[in-house]
């Protein structure tokens, strides 16, 4: 079984979230704010949202997106399933690589230690690449069955 992690919840939230329709609507049918909605999908923040307001949303938009997912993890495709996670993982780190550069470049000055850790984002963004393209190029056609 892969690994589930934070980044693939919140990517998983994230469809969700569209799937209910907006940020605001999401916000309406939890109690919370459209801000804590961002904040639950944001890599950046590492608060996950509970397994309650995932299973409101689930019952709002009638698609079971986020459990789905994670059930078909345990009993699906092990290689699709490192792969997808795999992907998720590497576009969350893509994410926090550009908003570690939109920061710095925020306030139109670049420290030294702020392009480090531009660096180590962009380092880990490569790293993320290299491990969906491996989990990837270990996928296997699924045979077909036809009656």
């Amino acid at each position: 079984m892969s690994e589930l992690n934070p980044a693939h919840i919140k990517a998983l939230f994230d469809q969700l979230v569209t799937a209910v329709g907006t940020h605001d609507a999401a916000a309406v049918f939890l109690g919370i704010s459209r801000q804590r909605v961002s904040q639950l999908i944001s890599t950046s923040n590492n608060d996950l949202p509970t397994l309650m307001q995932i299973a409101k949303l689930e019952q709002v938009c009638g698609q079971s997106v986020v459990f789905g997912a994670m059930a078909r993890m345990v009993e699906g495709d092990e290689a699709m399933n490192c792969a997808l996670a795999a992907h998720v993982a590497a576009n969350a780190a893509s994410g926090a690589a550009l908003s570690t550069v939109y920061e710095i470049d925020a306030d139109g000055v670049r420290e030294p230690h702020e392009i480090e850790k531009a660096q180590d984002r962009a380092r880990e963004n490569l790293e993320a690449a290299q491990r969906a393209f491996d989990a990837t190029m270990r996928m296997r056609p699924t045979l077909r069955v036809v009656a």
